[in-house]
């Protein structure tokens, strides 16, 4: 008897990582970043979980509704996140909310444009 071949579906690596799948990349990159984030702020800087992970929606609430406007207004917002972290003591921790809000930018710009 011979014996069977199973059809086991094989992964293509180079395919995955084309232009078309470059968006899913992208979010899979900012789920990672925003972890991260929660993860550091909550043990790093002494954040309070509740608030590191409502920091990380709100961020990404702020960038999808500024989502059509100018880069220089996306600038000012970047510059007025660090100013607050300045004011509140707590500028590590909106240095990385702020980058939360670029990464989804970037990512909505993509995934708008694909």
């Amino acid at each position: 008897m011979e014996a069977k071949k199973k059809n086991v579906p094989s992964f293509d690596v180079k395919g995955f990582f084309s232009k078309e799948n470059y968006p899913l990349l992208c979010l899979i990159f900012l789920g990672i970043f925003a972890v991260v984030a929660i993860v550091v702020s909550i043990i790093a800087f002494s954040i309070n979980p509740v608030i590191a992970c409502v920091m990380v929606i709100l961020e990404a609430a702020l960038a999808a509704t500024l989502n059509k406007i100018p880069l220089w207004i996306h600038g000012l917002v970047f510059i007025a996140q660090i100013v607050c972290g300045i004011m509140a003591s707590q500028v590590p921790f909106m240095l990385f909310m702020a980058f939360i809000y670029v990464f989804s930018t970037v990512f909505l710009y993509i995934w708008a444009n694909k």
